[in-house]
């Protein structure tokens, strides 16, 4: 079945499950929700970065990125709900897929199942990282974030993962406490990490500091060629990170490092520290990304600036200049190009969720 039928089939679903659980009125038991992004990005290099060439940002310029989605979410009864998300991104020509798409059952107040194809939950932000304007960057750190497959890329993070997920959670004054545990598939481009497991714990203070840290690990399973030798290779991986918004400063901290067996070339350690202001509705901010790989084979760093502008309810202007220094190997630049030691970037969004 295509994405496309997919898709329909998702909401077909929506629209059934609606009619079932109350024909007086179907908005009483579900809610949609949508985002879209707007983004522009351009270099002064001819190497795609983080992307393949007409994808990745070059001296061309890029709509890479821009991107939107719906989000459903059906309550069948007290105890049981269906979660899922339609999204469509430039780089796929706007191709609708499911982002995510899972049945939640209420084992008790503190304590669910979940079910299906579940977003990965590695990562601060990773649950929301499509929807912009959850974010005060135009994208999330690509040195956590990136979805190129290997041997580029951090292979931290992924889009979702196919499998059981048992989130409990617990209060103590003013803290909220939450554990996370997944286990399943995930589903990649010529390969798949299965015997996937892992944990992540959440920590926040009254709404005002996370803290999160995750630890998985699965087998590569691959399907096509193997140049790196990785067909039934142990990945795992460890992220940890904390963010916070107290008396308008804004602090995102995060690093992952990820090993693939005996692979040293594919052993990476990524990390990035964001800071900013809110002054009104701007937040100016900064960020600092590094990421390693190959034992240090391989080393680029990010620095960028950034404006978010909040100029109407549910809707942000971003603007971001950044500068990417690699000083070994070609970081998240092509494998096969030999990128400048320094690319200038700039980019902007417009953000809006509805």
């Amino acid at each position: 079945m295509n994405r496309n039928k997919i898709s329909m089939a998702l909401m077909l679903g929506c629209a059934t499950m609606a009619g079932q659980v109350g024909a007086a009125s179907w908005t009483d038991t579900v809610t949609l929700k949508g985002f879209a992004s707007s983004v522009y990005q351009r270099s002064n290099a001819t190497e795609a970065f983080n992307g393949a060439k007409n994808v990745g940002v070059d001296d061309q310029g890029s709509f890479s990125g821009t991107r939107m989605g719906l989000n459903v979410n059906a309550e069948i009864n007290e105890r049981f709900r269906f979660a899922g998300q339609l999204f469509g991104v430039k780089d796929e020509e706007f191709a609708v897929h499911v982002n995510w798409a899972f049945g939640v059952l209420s084992l008790t107040d503190q304590l669910d199942l979940r079910a299906g194809k579940i977003k990965f939950p590695v990562g601060l932000v990773n649950e929301y990282v499509d929807v912009g304007y959850a974010l005060p960057w135009i994208t999330a750190p690509a040195v956590i974030y990136s979805e190129l497959g290997a041997p580029n890329g951090p292979q931290m993070t992924r889009e979702s993962f196919t499998g059981l997920s048992l989130l409990g959670r617990h209060g103590a004054g003013d803290w909220s406490l939450e554990a996370d545990l997944f286990g399943g598939e995930v589903a990649l481009e010529g390969s798949s990490v299965r015997e996937l497991g892992g944990l992540t714990l959440r920590a926040d203070w009254d709404d005002t500091v996370q803290f999160q840290v995750s630890n998985y690990s699965g087998t590569m399973r691959i399907t096509g060629a193997d140049p790196m030798g990785m067909e039934g290779v142990k990945h795992k991986g460890t992220l940890y990170g904390v963010k916070a918004d107290w008396n308008d400063v804004v602090l995102y901290a995060e690093r992952g490092d990820i090993t693939m067996g005996d692979l040293t070339a594919m052993e990476a350690t990524s990390w990035y520290t964001t800071v900013g202001y809110h002054i009104g509705s701007l937040l100016p901010h900064f960020t600092y990304q590094s990421f390693e790989q190959g034992n240090v084979d391989d080393e680029q760093t990010t620095a960028t600036l950034g404006l978010r502008w909040d100029f109407a309810p549910g809707v942000a202007f971003k603007f971001e200049q950044s500068q990417i220094k690699t000083d070994k190997g070609v970081g998240l630049f092509p494998q096969s190009s030999t990128p400048p030691a320094t690319v200038n970037m700039t980019g902007f969004s417009l953000d809006m969720v509805f």
